[in-house]
């Protein structure tokens, strides 16, 4: 099996070290490298100069939103796989979300072993 590389994009370092921990707590093995950014315009630099099969998205960054990041990211990159993650459990969020080009939402406070394998699996189902 293909070891993954994977980006957080997230502004809260704290989220962006426990989504990190969890991660590699739950599956070690089947990670490569995890990369991260702080907005968007740093994951779009980000993907520029590394090749990421996922990318974990916050909705809310300064200087470029996750909708927009996922909206670009998605065009350049067709094989990528983004799943938003976001405090914002409205549908209209999920709605943007999955318009732009993510694949998957995950409501922060409902991130557990079972929503993060779910979303890992995704690269298989396509």
């Amino acid at each position: 099996m293909k070891k993954l590389k994977i980006l957080i994009v997230d502004d809260n370092p704290h989220f962006v070290n426990a989504l990190r921990f969890m991660l590699l707590d739950y599956f070690e093995d089947r990670i490569d490298t995890i990369l991260t950014a702080s907005d968007g315009q740093d994951c779009l630099n980000q993907l520029r100069n590394k090749v990421c099969d996922f990318v974990f998205m916050d909705i809310n960054m300064p200087v470029m939103n996750g909708i927009e990041t996922t909206r670009q990211a998605t065009i350049l990159y067709r094989n990528l796989i983004v799943v938003a993650v976001s405090f914002h459990s409205e549908m209209k969020y999920v709605v943007q979300m999955i318009e732009a080009g993510a694949r998957s939402y995950i409501i922060k406070d409902e991130i557990s072993r079972e929503s993060l394998e779910k979303a890992l699996a995704i690269e298989y189902t396509f």
